[in-house]
């Protein structure tokens, strides 16, 4: 029986997105800040970010994909990326965009 390539290449695809989106759950549940947006601006902002994040990092995961703890710590720098930059994007996006604090609110 042959191995199931194109199971592995999605899961190389699928898996560090959801875990930048996870970090984005994660981070608006567990600690969210003083004036931290709706979950769902944060979402909705990720989709664009999350490109501009882990699409770079996933030839190196790709190579990782066979080395757990490799591939572990990659998915771990990415859930933190989605902690992180995600929340401070969709703040300033907010102080930039009239009227997009108000709806927020």
């Amino acid at each position: 029986m042959e191995p199931n390539y194109d199971f592995t290449n999605l899961l190389v695809l699928i898996v560090p997105f959801a875990s930048y989106f996870l970090g984005i759950v994660i981070r608006k549940k567990a600690l969210p800040g003083k004036n931290s947006p709706p979950l769902s601006h944060q979402l909705l902002i990720g989709i664009p970010v999350s490109l501009v994040v882990v699409s770079p990092m996933l030839p190196i995961i790709s190579k990782t994909i066979a080395d757990t703890p490799a591939f572990l710590v990659s998915m771990g720098i990415i859930m933190e990326h989605g902690m992180l930059v995600n929340e401070t994007i969709t703040k300033h996006l907010g102080d930039k965009i009239p009227g997009l604090r108000a709806q927020s609110n």
